[in-house]
């Protein structure tokens, strides 16, 4: 038995916590994550005891969903206290780049993707300045100039990853700061050798961590919590949620929980439930079986595998590969002549043989390389 077919026998047990529908091979969890049956006992729980009116809003859906920052924080390697839930990436994109002036500098690929880009373009209506680089350029990119470089963990178009040990490095030698969109990354890249070096991240939770949509985490590093503003400010931020909801002082909280937004309760109870799971996966080393999987895939397709769970290749006729996917059963994100699957617990072998076979008389061989 090979090295990556060990591993992926280590992921039997937890292929049994889904439930994908017969004949379907899901390989696009860079669009949305399939839930556990946890996720789904937890949503279906929650709309039960919301249809009979017997539920404790407090006790049963807002306080046990402080869980799952504390898990994600498990996950990217950081300390409890540096993490904020938040409904979407953006929301934690758009406080950040709230904090610069005119002529503040940002560094930013020139095909970032649009949740991160428009928030700052946004800035740069003020006055600040953007300045747009290769992906690949980005550490060799930051000059004294720049005071915030930001960028996809991971690119969804492509699956490159970034080069975080020179990003951070270039950062400190001149004096940047970093704001990390970690979305198609966590929890496959690990962050542990880096992310105190990071001081924003955001990663929203409805694609690879498996969370219902409305979910999404703020990484804010301690030396930063009072110098980025809580403008989203609310009851659920402050130092003790659930002793006051009217009048003054302003009484936030001490940590990172200070820009917390108030949860969308059922949303956030799937979050937690699954975040109980990507920990426990974590700790059993599956996550390591997933990048076996990718690779796998990649190189069965000829094309370039960066270290992640996303396989990105060119199509020759993506039209005509789209039909073909379709009519194997297989689910994944064809965009013109591009396609990106995106691997995760639930995949098996067989499943990469089954994307390979559909997509294979599609594929474009003088494109394959990088």
């Amino acid at each position: 038995m090979t090295d990556v077919a060990e591993r992926v026998a280590d992921l039997a047990a937890i292929r049994a916590e889904f439930r994908p529908a017969d004949g379907i091979t899901y390989l696009d969890t860079a669009t949305y994550g399939l839930p556990p049956l946890a996720t789904v006992g937890a949503l279906q729980r929650a709309t039960l005891a919301w249809q009979a009116g017997t539920a404790d809003w407090m006790s049963e859906w807002d306080a046990p969903t402080d869980q799952a920052p504390r898990d994600f924080a498990t996950l990217i390697g950081a300390p409890r206290d540096t993490i904020a839930t938040i409904p979407a990436s953006s929301v934690g994109t758009g406080l950040v780049a709230g904090m610069l002036v005119p002529g503040d500098e940002v560094v930013v690929p020139a095909d970032e993707f649009t949740s991160t880009l428009f928030p700052l373009l946004v800035a740069k209506e003020r006055g600040a300045i953007v300045r747009e680089v290769p992906f690949g350029d980005l550490a060799s990119s930051i000059t004294a100039s720049t005071r915030l470089v930001a960028a996809s963990l991971v690119q969804m178009q492509t699956g490159r990853v970034a080069d975080m040990s020179a990003i951070v490095e270039a950062a400190e030698r001149h004096g940047s700061q970093i704001l990390i969109d970690a979305t198609q990354g966590v929890p496959f890249v690990p962050l542990e050798a880096v992310i105190d070096r990071i001081d924003y991240l955001v990663c929203s939770g409805y694609k690879h961590l498996l969370s219902p949509r409305g979910t999404a985490y703020l990484y804010v590093r301690r030396d930063r919590w009072h110098e980025l503003e809580p403008r989203n400010a609310n009851w659920r931020s402050a130092d003790q949620p659930y002793a006051r909801y009217f009048g003054g002082p302003l009484t936030l909280a001490a940590d990172a929980r200070r820009f917390d937004v108030s949860r969308g309760w059922f949303a956030w109870l799937g979050a937690t439930a699954s975040l109980e799971r990507l920990t426990a996966w974590k700790e059993a080393g599956a996550f390591e079986a997933v990048r076996g999987l990718a690779k796998s895939l990649a190189d069965r397709l000829g094309v370039p595998w960066y270290g992640g769970s996303l396989v990105c290749a060119p199509l020759a006729d993506g039209e005509s590969a789209r039909r073909a996917l379709e009519a194997a059963g297989v689910r994944a994100s064809v965009r013109g002549t591009a396609i990106r699957f995106a691997v995760h617990v639930y995949n098996t072998p067989s499943d990469l043989d089954r994307a390979a076979e559909a997509v294979g008389p599609f594929m474009d061989e003088g494109r394959t390389r990088p």
